[in-house]
């Protein structure tokens, strides 16, 4: 059955038939008028299994998209768009490539950077190792809250004779 395509949407010309695509026969009449001396065959087949490599290593991109191998095609294939859309493929499939390289350098770089952090900040003193160690022991407090107690004792006691009021103050110890 054929297959009904209009070029014409908003108008009164009769829709183009043109013919259903049938399997390739290998006639070789898309290589014979391919211009760039190209294989179409060997091309439509590598787009067709996904085989990226093939279409580069058939040099895909020097298509020149002038659809003499549709033209000359028996089988009615439409090379055309394949090899467009083999094209535009390859192009999402190289920026995809370069976006992911971009990402895996940053990862790498911001793993190093954070390392670096790490190193730099584990071979940083503390602050607490910055400050002078005095050790001081358990006597040489009691020995200070003790003069302390005789301080505010002699002030209590001069204010007290003096006749100036002082705070009450309530030990605890």
């Amino acid at each position: 059955m054929a297959r009904r395509r209009s070029t014409c949407w908003n108008c009164a010309v009769n829709p183009i038939d043109t013919p259903a695509q049938q399997p390739c026969t290998h006639c070789g009449e898309c290589i014979r008028a391919c211009p760039e001396d190209l294989n179409p065959e060997a091309l439509f087949f590598a787009l067709v299994q996904d085989n990226w490599s093939a279409a580069r290593d058939q040099r895909l991109d020097a298509c020149s998209e002038c659809n003499a191998c549709v033209e000359v095609c028996p089988s009615h294939i439409p090379l055309l768009d394949w090899f467009r859309w083999g094209k535009s493929e390859t192009r999402v499939r190289a920026r995809a490539a370069a976006a992911r390289s971009r990402f895996l350098a940053r990862s790498a770089r911001l793993a190093r950077e954070r390392e670096a952090r790490a190193a730099r900040r584990r071979e940083r003193p503390s602050p607490v190792a910055a400050l002078p160690t005095q050790s001081i022991s358990h006597a040489e407090v009691m020995a200070a809250i003790a003069r302390g107690r005789v301080k505010r004792a002699r002030a209590t006691m001069s204010a007290t004779s003096s006749g100036t009021p002082t705070p009450e103050r309530t030990d605890k110890s």
